[in-house]
């Protein structure tokens, strides 16, 4: 049960030595070679004085040989050149010769063993450094490994938290500024097709604002005072644009402007790249290893961004395979329900016409033998003649709803706004109801309180209008609708009290209802009930006079005035509708002092 405890700590150890060595193995030349020098010189006299006192003890030459190939042994782990090796080998060798063989004190040696002896104590030692310096290079290669797999799982999770191309490529941009403790830009093409600095990163994995144009030194430099937190960082548009056009790395390390300031890496498709990431290490150029785990950190955002497209393709194809539907819907309910009026038009014709002339003029002689056509009877002409207005009426109706819907539903709609009182609009409104409202009971009731309105009062008319025929349609004979307006406060938000005053400056509501006493609409059904297309128990609307289009046109015209509109059962037991919207309500001081109103 020990084992882990004793690998993780060998594991830590390990860390600690490597991080240790780097600081002077990975930096500057020259204080690379003081850092070595200093170790094969502390190295190799504290192998001489443990030699001295193993001598003094009387141990003999050989412990005094191991001890010299353990110093050679340290020499290797703690550098990473052979030539430090082989001098510290040498030097080994010669140390031994002059302080611990006859005659001391000179690099002469009399004796026949010491020649075997410094040939296998050269050998020794070179073997074993070769062997340590495998195994530090192995060891760093593995931690170097380990630590990139984290890097890359690391940022794997962050980019699959991002929902848009925009957070895939902040979050990138942060995880590399975090990667190489230094700065990154993200160059992204303009409308032109030219790349601009689109944002910053700093080392501790923070976003900063970039500056303007006049932050722009003569040398192309983000100057830093004009922001205190942002470095000056170069600005290197030609090189991030061939790394751009060529989907390929550019600047430090490549052989495409290697003298570039930044690493430049190209994310996206290759043959589409969407944006350019200069990496700036802190002061110097990066190392190989960096450049690697910038490369995979770009792998992987290239890799999120073409999930991302790829989402976003899917969720167009849905939307395009939506309005299919809805078009294929629109043209099957059109051949159903525009085919009946119409053959009812033509049949009803038919019979008029031939009632008017039996005989067609073109006969030559009609034939003795032919009985005569009835007359028509007064009451079958005028059922019809009826026939023949209710059918044209409702295409009349029907095409006006369909182009109100493309309007809407298109570029927008124009509303010419004015002041209205709402009790005028329901009277305007009620001229142009069904003639089969002479079979209810419909009555108004008079408004409670000053209900003015700005509405686009053709639209608002076309609303009243589409309630009240939807209650003709879907209620027996002899049912009773009534149309009520009032003017109140505007219901309590969630959190206030029923009776709290409004906040102010809140408008009130002007709530115009059509409630009607007939079977009512089914729970399942009320939240559908203003969807395009679709009308109560038949779902898409198919085989009956109806396209599912007025209760919809009823919410898009509401909503286009800021309103709101909802359905609620008119008796506890669910009989009964009552179709209401709101509208925020206006005051002839404060909305007709002004002037007239916009049009939208």
């Amino acid at each position: 049960m020990e084992a882990p405890t004793v690998d993780a700590d060998g594991t830590a150890i390990t860390k600690r030595w490597l991080a240790l060595t780097s600081a002077w193995t990975e930096g500057p030349r020259w204080r690379r070679i003081l850092a070595e020098l200093a170790i094969v010189t502390v190295d190799l006299a504290l192998a001489t004085l443990v030699g001295a006192a193993l001598d003094r003890l009387g141990l003999g030459a050989d412990a005094i040989v191991i001890v010299y190939v353990l110093a050679v042994q340290v020499v290797s782990l703690a550098t990473a050149s052979h030539v430090v090796c082989g001098v510290a080998t040498a030097l080994s060798v010669a140390l031994f010769c002059f302080f611990f063989t006859e005659p001391r004190y000179r690099l002469v040696a009399w004796g026949s063993q010491y020649p075997g002896t410094f040939a296998v104590m050269c050998v020794v030692a070179l073997v074993s450094s070769m062997i340590s310096m495998r195994l530090r290079r192995n060891a760093r290669e593995s931690q170097a490994a380990s630590h990139m797999m984290r890097v890359l799982l690391q940022t794997n999770h962050a980019l699959q938290r991002c929902d848009s191309v925009q957070s895939v490529m902040g979050e990138a941009g942060r995880q590399l500024a975090r990667l190489v403790s230094g700065t990154v830009v993200l160059y992204l093409p303009n409308a032109s097709g030219l790349l601009e600095p689109g944002a910053l990163f700093l080392p501790d994995g923070t976003d900063a604002p970039l500056p303007d144009a006049g932050a722009l030194d003569g040398t192309g430099v983000i100057a830093g005072p004009r922001a205190p937190r942002q470095p000056n960082v170069p600005i290197e548009v030609t090189v991030a644009m061939r790394a751009f056009e060529n989907g390929e790395p550019a600047g430090n390390g490549t052989s495409l402007f290697s003298s570039a300031s930044g690493f430049y890496l190209p994310v996206g498709e290759k043959d589409g790249p969407l944006g350019v990431f200069a990496v700036l290490g802190p002061g110097e150029p990066l190392s190989q290893g960096e450049r690697d785990m910038a490369r995979a950190v770009a792998g992987e955002t290239s890799l999120a961004l073409g999930r991302e497209l790829a989402a976003q393709k899917r969720e167009q194809a849905m939307v395009l395979a939506k309005n299919e539907q809805l078009r294929a819907n629109l043209l099957r309910s059109i051949s159903h329900d525009l085919r009946t009026p119409l053959t009812s038009i033509g049949g009803a014709a038919d019979v008029l016409l031939e009632a008017d002339d039996p005989a067609p003029a073109t006969a030559p002689t009609p034939a003795p033998t032919a009985p005569a056509a009835p007359a028509l009877a007064p009451e079958r002409r005028i059922q019809l003649e009826r026939s023949i207005r209710d059918d044209a009426r409702w295409l009349a109706a029907t095409v006006e709803n369909l182009l109100a819907m493309t309007r809407l539903t298109g570029e927008g709609v124009h509303l010419t706004r004015t002041l209205e009182l709402m009790d005028d609009v329901v009277e305007e409104a009620l001229r142009h109801v069904d003639p089969k409202v002479a079979e209810h009971a419909l009555s108004a009731e008079p408004s409670r309180g000053l209900c003015l309105v700005s509405v686009d009062a053709r639209l608002m008319v076309q609303v009243l209008v589409n309630l009240v025929n939807n209650a003709v349609k879907y209620t027996p004979a002899g049912s009773r609708i009534t149309v009520r307006v009032e003017r109140h406060a505007p219901a309590a938000k969630p959190g206030e009290a029923p009776g709290q005053a409004p906040a102010s400056g809140e408008k009130d509501v002007v709530t115009t209802s059509v409630t009607d006493d007939g079977p009512g609409i089914a729970p399942a059904d009320r939240d559908r009930v203003f969807d395009t297309f679709y009308t109560v128990g038949r779902g898409l609307a198919d085989g009956r006079r109806s396209f599912g289009l007025g209760l919809a046109l009823c919410k898009s015209i509401v909503e286009a005035h800021g309103g709101t509109i909802r359905l609620e059962p008119n008796r506890a037991d669910g009989h009964g509708c009552v179709f209401s919207f709101d509208l925020p309500a206006c005051d002839l001081e404060s909305d007709l002092g002004g002037g007239s109103l916009p049009d939208e």
